[in-house]
């Protein structure tokens, strides 16, 4: 384990910021698979004719290019003291404390707080509602 522990309101002080970056992660790795996509298919049309070599030269940058902001992004995450746990859906965990376990609290993309908790051996599927949450309804 490495990081910060938080608490709930101190993880939610920063989902404005949080969210900002996972909607840029989530659009981000679109275009990498897009990115990809199209290297491979220049990869496949140079190999069939020298004309395509400046085609294919032109992707490699253009992936080099997508995977930099993308890797950018997810350091400013862990910056914040957070880890991507899903790029295509834009899922964001933080170590926290629940009963006196480290455990994960759990953001997803567009949920307005953090409700929820796995322990650190888990994943998204086993995500709970944390203590006050469940007590409060």
């Amino acid at each position: 384990m490495r990081g910060k522990i938080f608490t709930v309101d101190e993880a939610n002080r920063m989902l404005p910021l949080v969210g900002r970056i996972a909607d840029d992660i989530v659009a981000t790795y679109a275009e990498v698979n897009q990115a990809l996509a199209a290297y491979e298919a220049s990869k496949a049309r140079a190999d069939a004719s020298p004309a395509g070599d400046a085609d294919l030269r032109r992707r490699d940058r253009d992936v080099g290019d997508v995977l930099d902001r993308f890797q950018g992004l997810i350091q400013e995450i862990e910056a914040l003291g957070g880890t991507v746990k899903d790029y295509e859906r834009g899922f964001i965990d933080f170590y926290g404390d629940v009963g006196g376990e480290i455990v994960y609290l759990c953001w997803s993309r567009g949920e307005a707080s953090i409700s929820h908790w796995h322990r650190l051996d888990e994943g998204y599927a086993k995500r709970r509602d944390l203590p006050s949450v469940s007590a409060a309804a």
